[in-house]
């Protein structure tokens, strides 16, 4: 399943990992200068991940991150919206809530 975030709803998204086929969709609607952060929460069972990341998330040099897997874990993901690149850029995140 893709998950669809729409930029225009809001800055602060809330998922609840139950399995590990999820691709995050890319953001609709951004606006230049837009921040996000998406909270990411382990179900009871754990060693859930995201699958894909839509082609509008730029992670750097420092690549994808690794969720952390122990249930009930929550892992924090920010990002900031840059027009000229079309992407979502990774500004932050911070693991193991």
């Amino acid at each position: 399943a893709t998950i669809a975030v729409n930029a225009a709803l809001g800055n602060d998204y809330r998922l609840t990992l139950t399995s590990s086929t999820a691709t995050m969709g890319n953001p609709s609607n951004p606006i230049d200068g837009q921040t996000i952060k998406m909270q990411f929460t382990q179900d009871a069972t754990g060693t859930r991940t995201i699958a894909a990341w839509g082609t509008s998330y730029d992670f750097g040099v420092a690549g994808t991150p690794v969720l952390s897997t122990a249930t009930s874990t929550i892992d924090i993901v920010g990002f900031v919206y840059n027009g000229a690149k079309t992407a979502w850029l990774c500004v932050g995140t911070v693991l193991g809530f």
